[in-house]
């Protein structure tokens, strides 16, 4: 068997081997979901002493399954992280949709002074989807270009910022606080061009 034939049949195993840890990501997707349709508020869905017990548990199942115990921590971080995320989502439901969409940028910024990232990301990125508030519009996308760049994530932050400078455009005049907003938009989007 040649080179390019046993590193293809490596990648067809590994291919495999995704779509049953996708499978079960999903299956661990609807418990999670169950897990915050019980809970009363944000912090018992973010539980850091849960994660923590998680993490150190994960640890322990990959060192007796022979993996790398840091390799399988930072992907449960990451995983955890995401679905902290998403069970927030759900946990607000359709009250955030309707909720003071200054009260929705707090918490973002709330998030993101937490050092939950992706937290902060998702709450920033609906706030945009939910408001056509000019001056709200350029302090989300300027926090949320800010998250993004420091997550690597530059391509995803010049659409944003991009978007934003294109709406102010379309401003009949704005105030010397959202110019100066505008004006840091604008600065953020030369960095990631």
């Amino acid at each position: 068997m040649t080179e390019p034939d046993r590193l293809a049949e490596v990648r067809s195993q590994i291919d495999a081997i995704d779509r049953r840890i996708v499978a079960l990501l999903a299956e661990r997707q609807q418990w999670v979901l169950r897990a915050g349709s019980l809970k009363t508020d944000e912090a018992a869905v973010r539980a850091p002493a849960r994660v923590e017990q998680v993490i150190a548990k994960v640890r322990s199942l990959a060192s007796e399954a022979g993996a790398s115990p840091e390799v399988v921590e930072s992907a449960y971080r990451a995983l955890i992280s995401a679905y902290v995320s998403l069970e927030l989502d759900a946990h607000r439901g359709a009250a955030s949709r309707s909720e003071n969409p200054e009260l929705l940028l707090q918490r973002a910024l709330s998030s993101a002074d937490q050092g939950d990232a992706l937290v902060a990301t998702s709450e920033l990125s609906q706030l945009l989807e939910i408001t056509s508030d000019l001056p709200l519009r350029l302090r989300a996308a300027s926090a949320l270009g800010e998250l993004l760049i420091a997550s690597a994530r530059a391509a995803e932050a010049e659409i944003v910022l991009a978007a934003a400078v294109t709406a102010a455009d379309g401003a009949e005049e704005l105030d010397d606080v959202d110019q100066a907003e505008l004006e840091r938009v604008i600065e953020l989007l030369n960095r990631v061009r």
